[in-house]
């Protein structure tokens, strides 16, 4: 049975607007779009998803949650360089490379915090996230940009 992850993004300060421009999977998994939310459906435990968000004021973030040894955790990647950080990058530096990812050791050992709240400021604004619901296999998390 599949896991998904419903996330509903948040925007409090009106003085930047942070467009999705980016969103990518690990493996075996897609996004979609229900009711204004996004959902990540993934195949099984051991797969993340990422979301990269673009501002008008060239601010950047990239937020990746997913499931690992049963258990949602995600991270929080903030100014970004232009010419890698993307989603397409980022992602798999999650995994070690015996699994296909590329294996960046602070961010393998993000996955392995199985965070389900966490918060970072970047560039002097402050990114969060916080798994509100889990039930089975069914999570919803709320991504907020401050």
């Amino acid at each position: 049975m599949s896991y998904t992850i419903t996330v509903q993004v948040y925007q409090t300060n009106p003085n930047a607007f942070f467009n999705i421009v980016e969103q990518t999977v690990f493996r075996g998994g897609t996004w979609g779009v229900n009711n204004g939310a996004l959902t990540l459906t993934m195949n099984a435990s051991g797969t993340a998803g990422s979301i990269r968000f673009l501002a008008n004021t060239g601010e950047s973030c990239i937020v990746t949650l997913g499931v690992h040894n049963y258990k949602p955790w995600g991270d929080i990647v903030t100014k970004l360089d232009p010419s890698s950080g993307t989603g397409v990058v980022i992602t798999p530096e999650y995994y070690e490379t015996e699994w296909g990812g590329t294996q960046k050791k602070e961010r393998v050992d993000m996955r392995w915090k199985t965070l389900s709240k966490y918060e970072v400021t970047g560039g002097g604004r402050k990114y969060s996230f916080d798994y509100t619901e889990i039930k089975d296999k069914h999570l919803r998390v709320n991504f907020v940009i401050h």
